[in-house]
């Protein structure tokens, strides 16, 4: 179903503590960058979605369909996940 390599099965999942070390990561790139501190919010809450869509399954692009979410395509199937199984080919 996905390609790369969630960690978590949702957002809900990650640690709290996983989360604000990520935000704190992500304020003090975009404040390196020098972006506006109005915009800052914003540009840090793009930047989680992002991290969430690499840790956790449900956040991340279905493979046969990249416009789809993971829990879109099961949304559409009225199925659910209650866990998940990595595999890794090669290595």
């Amino acid at each position: 179903m996905s390609f790369a390599d969630p960690q978590y099965l949702s957002r809900d999942d990650v640690p709290a503590d996983a989360v604000e070390r990520e935000r704190a990561l992500v304020e003090e790139i975009s404040r390196s960058e020098g972006k506006p501190d109005a915009a800052l919010p914003k540009i840090v809450e793009g930047r989680l979605g992002a991290f969430f869509k690499q840790v956790a399954l449900l956040e991340q692009d279905y493979a046969r369909d990249n416009k789809l979410s993971i829990q879109q395509v099961l949304d559409q199937a009225g199925l659910s996940v209650n866990g998940f199984a990595r595999f890794r080919v090669g290595a």
